[in-house]
């Protein structure tokens, strides 16, 4: 009985050890790409309410660019939608051809060339040269709904 007890409580204390370094690092991902709440002004509550909880079910997923060892950029996807749901590059690594593979990645991940996603107005400028590079289809733009006054552009659904 003993020996039952230590052996479950070092399974305990390894699963809330493991949970505590999820946690850790999902918010130290949040601080990376927190400022899309600029242009997603639920975004805090959309990534820990929705995003975390789909990881853990397996629905969505992080998408990770490496260089040297270090996250130079991530997006999240989900399976379900063949959906792009986030891709960022961080501020330090732009413009040095990791956006492209990391689109790479999530198409691989997604099993499409052409998957779901949305974007903000502003972003949309940003973004445009590479969804022509890679063909995607704008599909409609809806006024109001992140921002008031404001556009999102909706592609390849």
């Amino acid at each position: 009985m003993l020996q039952y007890q230590i052996k479950k409580n070092d399974f305990l204390n390894r699963q809330y050890r493991d949970l505590m370094v999820f946690k850790l690092f999902t918010d130290e991902i949040y601080k990376k790409i927190s400022s899309a709440i600029q242009y997603y002004p639920n975004f805090e509550n959309w990534y820990y309410r929705n995003v975390i909880p789909s990881i853990l079910n397996g629905d969505k997923e992080f998408i990770f660019e490496l260089r040297n060892n270090r996250i130079v950029g991530l997006a999240i996807i989900k399976h379900s939608e063949q959906k792009l749901c986030h891709l960022s590059i961080f501020d330090e690594y732009q413009n040095r051809g990791y956006g492209l593979k990391l689109f790479e990645k999530s198409f691989q991940a997604l099993g499409t060339n052409k998957p779901y996603l949305t974007v903000s107005e502003e972003k949309y400028v940003e973004f445009k040269r590479i969804f022509n590079y890679y063909g995607f289809k704008l599909k409609d733009k809806k006024l109001n709904t992140y921002r008031k006054n404001k556009y999102e552009y909706y592609f390849n659904n």
